[in-house]
């Protein structure tokens, strides 16, 4: 059976805005982010530890700038509900809408208070692709409100000459 989970995640939109455009006005208009997993465990009672939801199974983020895929999704949710973070484990690719660049990575860590996209090696070096450019590292962080990348371990980028 499919989960199908809606959230209102508008601060989400800054997912791999490297050379991104703006938001055109139509993603902006719709703002909420939908994940779709096999299944879903669901806490959100303060009195059974953190609350979260833990998707599992052919997970998707379908998001207006973004779609995210991974075998298996924690979301942590703040006191009001709203999302304070969530980690994508295994097989986690994340493709831009609009063609700009595409991410892969056994592990994905979204801080969302202080906007930080990490993605972490497991067995494999993550990497992003945009059209110019291939990077490698074994940890990739991005900053995508100040159009910022920064690696650590080692690192790797393939430079591609334009069409």
């Amino acid at each position: 059976m499919k989960y199908i989970f809606f959230a209102f995640l508008a601060a989400t939109s800054w997912l791999l805005a490297e050379d991104a455009p703006p938001p055109t006005p139509a993603s902006s208009t719709n703002s909420s982010t939908t994940i779709e997993s096999d299944s879903l465990d669901l806490n959100l009672g303060k009195k059974q530890g953190k609350k979260q939801g833990i998707f599992r199974g052919n997970v998707k983020v379908d998001e207006p700038r973004f779609t995210m895929t991974a075998k298996e999704m924690t979301v942590f949710f703040a006191d009001n509900d709203a999302v304070e973070s969530l980690e994508a484990r295994e097989d986690v690719v994340i493709k831009r809408k609009d063609g700009s660049s595409d991410t892969s990575s056994e592990k994905a860590l979204y801080d969302m208070s202080v906007k930080k996209l990490t993605l972490l090696k497991v067995t494999r070096q993550p990497k992003v692709v945009s059209k110019d450019k291939t990077v490698f590292a074994d940890k990739i962080i991005l900053y995508p409100e100040e159009d910022k990348m920064t690696t650590e371990g080692a690192s790797r980028v393939m430079l591609q000459k334009a069409p």
